[in-house]
């Protein structure tokens, strides 16, 4: 696939099936990852694949999160679970801490980045993501069930990745409206 046409056929993935995708993608996708630029060469990004008894304790970390000890109608848990639970893989994002304010900027850029590559790899071999961040993605639990150092790293969102139904276009801004020439 072209670069051109994975760019723009790049999209997130709302709808996940269960169809596994295969090991040696992902690995590609994490390859294309880390060769993302990086202005000060502190290449920040780690990844953490989770495992699905792992992803179970965060869906029901998720469930308290979002209601506490309401009771859950069956189409919300039906949707969280989905969620959760149906997309091939989970990837955690992560960014090494710094105290350095300037480069704690530039090093989400280049974690952005990262991840911009990792996506554009998963889409040239037709496979989907979503990059999703909120309350569990910064949760204290959510650093004990994916056993990472708060104090070292900094989880930047929960990359899903799998096959699904794929979204609707969705109308971009004219160029016209992007780009400007001065003289």
């Amino acid at each position: 696939m072209e670069i051109a046409e994975a760019i723009k056929k790049r999209r997130t993935l709302h709808i996940f099936s269960k169809k596994r995708v295969p090991r040696e993608v992902i690995e590609k996708s994490i390859f294309a990852a880390n060769h993302a630029p990086c202005h000060r060469r502190t290449f920040p990004w780690r990844f953490t694949s989770i495992g699905i008894k792992k992803r179970e304790l965060l869906y029901q970390l998720q469930l308290t999160l979002k209601f506490g000890d309401m009771t859950i109608d069956e189409s919300s848990l039906k949707k969280i679970r989905d969620k959760m639970l149906k997309p091939s893989h989970l990837l955690i994002a992560t960014q090494i801490c710094t105290d350095n304010q300037v480069q704690k900027l530039e090093d989400y850029a280049a974690c952005a980045c990262a991840i911009q590559n990792l996506s554009l790899s998963l889409i040239a071999d037709d496979v989907g993501c979503k990059w999703s961040t909120g309350t569990i993605t910064k949760d204290p639990n959510t650093y004990k069930i994916a056993q990472i150092n708060p104090s070292e790293e900094e989880i930047i969102g929960f990359i899903w990745i799998g096959y699904g139904t794929e979204p609707p276009l969705i109308k971009r801004p004219l160029i016209s409206t992007i780009y400007r020439e001065r003289d």
